[in-house]
């Protein structure tokens, strides 16, 4: 039973993982001027991504042996200043339907990310400890999201050249976390990362993790504008040991929107778990089913 509690929180905790790909945070639309490797990564962490979004993610799961499951999550954020706030809840299977988690991420030097995990059988709150994120999230995966949207100032950096990806042009460059407990957090060290040149973009990157022989890739398609925002339809994350794939995670986004003043009593921890606010019962007017 601990261990079913375990992976289940580990699964709704991913899904936030996912989300901070998807709605990093951001001031303004930064400069497409880059002439250094810092240019390019201060862009990718001032790049614009609403003050508030809304989606549901269809994943599909594969192991190593060609097992898949398939999650449907409910996922939005919103901004509070330069911090931000997370929330995803499972839609389906039904076995794992109602599991929720909430995350306060903080941009300053002297505060840490808070999790939470709503449990319905349980009808608590646990708060999840966030130190090591490599150990919340669901095969460590989307760690490489969480590292693309931290502070440029805490990575060193190299120029590696430009690139056509998929008919965009990237800049290309390594980065590599200044900090060994980054590298705890996260469970990755150095990498190279692709970033569509006029919105700062992310579109593919490849991180070498903390276990040895063993790298994350991570690749988008399907890039769009939605409410001012330029994001992927579809995306993808593999982990790799020793040149073979263990594992990979399909993503399709749908209903996505941006900047839709949503309720912030949504975003309050008090709210985890709460069937009074609308929060699970709201759908945006993207959604086509």
């Amino acid at each position: 039973m601990m261990e079913k509690l375990f992976c289940i929180k580990n699964l709704v905790v991913f899904s936030l993982g996912v989300l901070s790909m998807l709605s990093g945070i951001g001031e303004s639309r930064a400069e497409s001027g880059a002439t250094n490797c810092r240019d390019v990564i201060v862009g990718i962490e001032k790049r614009y991504n609403g003050y508030d979004s809304w989606r549901i993610m269809n994943m599909e799961i594969t192991d190593s042996n060609g097992g898949k499951k398939m999650r449907r999550i409910l996922a939005a954020h919103q901004n509070t200043g330069v911090h931000r706030r997370l929330r995803s809840k499972v839609l389906e299977p039904a076995e794992l339907k109602d599991f929720e988690a909430m995350a306060y991420d903080y941009f300053g030097d002297k505060e840490s990310d808070k999790v939470w995990t709503w449990l319905p059988s349980q009808q608590k709150t646990h708060e999840v400890k966030s130190e090591d994120l490599s150990g919340r999230l669901y095969g460590s995966d989307l760690s490489i999201g969480e590292m693309l949207i931290r502070r440029a100032k805490d990575y060193e950096c190299k120029y590696l050249g430009e690139e056509t990806y998929k008919g965009l042009p990237v800049w290309k460059v390594w980065v590599n976390p200044l900090k060994e407990s980054e590298v705890i957090r996260l469970g990755l060290r150095d990498g190279e990362v692709w970033v569509e040149k006029s919105t700062f973009l992310p579109v593919w990157s490849t991180f070498n993790a903390d276990a040895p022989s063993e790298q994350r890739v991570f690749t988008t398609d399907k890039m769009r504008w939605v409410d001012g925002v330029y994001v992927p339809a579809y995306f993808k994350v593999f982990t790799r040991k020793e040149g073979r794939v263990i594992s990979t995670s399909v993503f399709e986004v749908e209903g996505e929107r941006f900047n839709i003043n949503l309720p912030s009593e949504w975003f309050d921890i008090k709210d985890l778990g709460g069937t009074t606010s609308g929060w699970s019962e709201w759908r945006s007017n993207a959604l086509t089913n």
